[in-house]
C-alpha cells in the first residue's frame, strides 16, 4: 500500500503560543515527532502542513516536505480534516494516489516511532476505515458530574453512575498522537459533520498515557520534559 504521513502544524495557539516551534529538551517542540516520523519506514513520504513560514523553515532543516496550508484551513475554528484533505490533494498531484493516509499531530512529542508502525500495521491487516490511538481514562467517566452554580448535578442519560470501579466497563479517549485512515473514507467525507472522516468502524491501538501527551498548557510541556529526559537516560 501507498502511505503518506501528514504533521499538521498551524502557526496559531492559545494556550501555548508558538508551542510548535518551541524549545524542548534539545530540539524544536514538533521536531520529536518529525523524527519518530522519519524513523518510520512505512511511508512513502512524509510532509509537514502549515500556514507559518517559522514552522515551514524549521521542517526544512530536517529535510521533509513542506505543503502551504490555506489560511482558512489554519484558523481556530477549520476542522482538521480540510487540513488533511488539502495536503493529500496536494501530495497526490506530483505522486499519484494514495491508499493509507497517517495524521500526526505536531505538538504530541512523546509520539514513538513503535507506535507509528503499529498503527499504520493495524490499518494494513484489517478492514477497519480508521485506527487510532486511544488511552485508558485516568478517572472513569461514570464518575462524572455535571457542577451548577455549587451544586454537583448528575450526568443523566450520559453515564450510569456506579460506585465500584470493578462494576464499570473500561472508557477509552482518542489522545491525538496516531491517526491512520483509508484515503477513500478521508476524501469522500468532505462537507459531513462531526468525524466522519474516520469512516463508521473504527479501530483502535491501546497506549500509554507516557506516549500522548498532548501540548495545550504549560503544564503538560513539564510532564513531556520529564518524560522524554527519562527516555533519554535509559529509565522506564
Amino acid at each position: 500500500m501507498k502511505i503518506l504521513g501528514i504533521i499538521p502544524a498551524r502557526g496559531g495557539s492559545k494556550g501555548v503560543p508558538g508551542k510548535n516551534v518551541m524549545p524542548l529538551l534539545d530540539k524544536p517542540l514538533m521536531g520529536w515527532v518529525i523524527e519518530a516520523a522519519q524513523q518510520a519506514t512505512c511511508f512513502d513520504r512524509l510532509v509537514v502542513s502549515t500556514d507559518s513560514a517559522e514552522i515551514a523553515s524549521v521542517a526544512e532543516n530536517y529535510s521533509i516536505d513542506v505543503i502551504k496550508r490555506p489560511a482558512d484551513f489554519a484558523n481556530d475554528t477549520a476542522p482538521i480534516d480540510l487540513a488533511l484533505r488539502h495536503a493529500t490533494t496536494e501530495a497526490e498531484q506530483s505522486d499519484g494516489r494514495y491508499d493509507i493516509v497517517v495524521w500526526m499531530q505536531a505538538n504530541v512529542p512523546t509520539t514513538t516511532t513503535n507506535v507509528i508502525h503499529e498503527v499504520v500495521q493495524t490499518i494494513i491487516d484489517g478492514n477497519a476505515d480508521s485506527v487510532a490511538t486511544v488511552c485508558p481514562y485516568e478517572v472513569p467517566p461514570q464518575w462524572a458530574w455535571q457542577v451548577d452554580g455549587d451544586r454537583m448535578l448528575p450526568l443523566e442519560g450520559v453515564y450510569s453512575y456506579s460506585v465500584r470501579r470493578q462494576e464499570q466497563i473500561q472508557a477509552y479517549h482518542l489522545d491525538g498522537a496516531v491517526n491512520a485512515f483509508r484515503r477513500n473514507i478521508l476524501m469522500s467525507t468532505e462537507g459531513q459533520p462531526g468525524q466522519a472522516y474516520f469512516g463508521n468502524d473504527r479501530g483502535a491501538v491501546i497506549q500509554s498515557r507516557n506516549n500522548s501527551v498532548e501540548i495545550d498548557d504549560p503544564f503538560d510541556l513539564v510532564v513531556a520534559e520529564t518524560i522524554l529526559k527519562k527516555r533519554l537516560s535509559g529509565s522506564a
